[in-house]
């Protein structure tokens, strides 16, 4: 199927999810037990996963779909949103951002998450990464914004 006349509304709509998913995380950060939130992000990464898959961008649905089990995870409370994995949330975002960026560009929106990944299937399995082992740096791009996780 050819795609690329959808690729308009695909970058479109991909900025959208990921502008919901960055102010949810923000709202996260300051009630990290409110249940909405965690349902918006879930559905926002739900949806990016299904139309990145849809018009072929394999990494960034492999990539969302990691950062959808995680919130999956946190809805059926397998594991409780803390602040020390909001750096790696956070992280998965600046990917996920930097690789619509990239298509947007007329790129393949190919790049190394190997890192974020086994970051984010750590948290989904309740692991806490230390900093040894974790590839996020602190201070996360998108959360420069402000708001503090209690």
């Amino acid at each position: 199927m050819d795609t690329t006349q959808y690729l308009d509304v695909f970058i479109d709509e991909s900025n959208e999810h990921l502008e919901v998913l960055s102010n949810q995380l923000l709202a996260l950060e300051k009630t990290p037990a409110d249940k909405s939130i965690i349902e918006e992000i879930f559905r926002a990464a739900h949806t990016l996963k299904g139309m990145s898959a849809t018009m072929g961008f394999q990494d960034l649905a492999d990539l969302t779909h990691k950062l959808e089990n995680v919130f999956d995870a946190i809805r059926y409370d397998r594991i409780v949103v803390q602040a020390s994995m909001m750096d790696i949330l956070f992280a998965a975002l600046d990917h996920l951002t930097t690789m619509v960026e990239d298509i947007a560009a007329g790129g393949s929106g190919k790049e190394d998450v190997s890192g974020i990944v086994r970051d984010l299937l750590a948290l989904e399995n309740g692991d806490d990464p230390s900093e040894e082992e974790s590839s996020v740096q602190t201070g996360g791009g998108a959360r420069n914004q402000g708001g503090d996780c209690n």
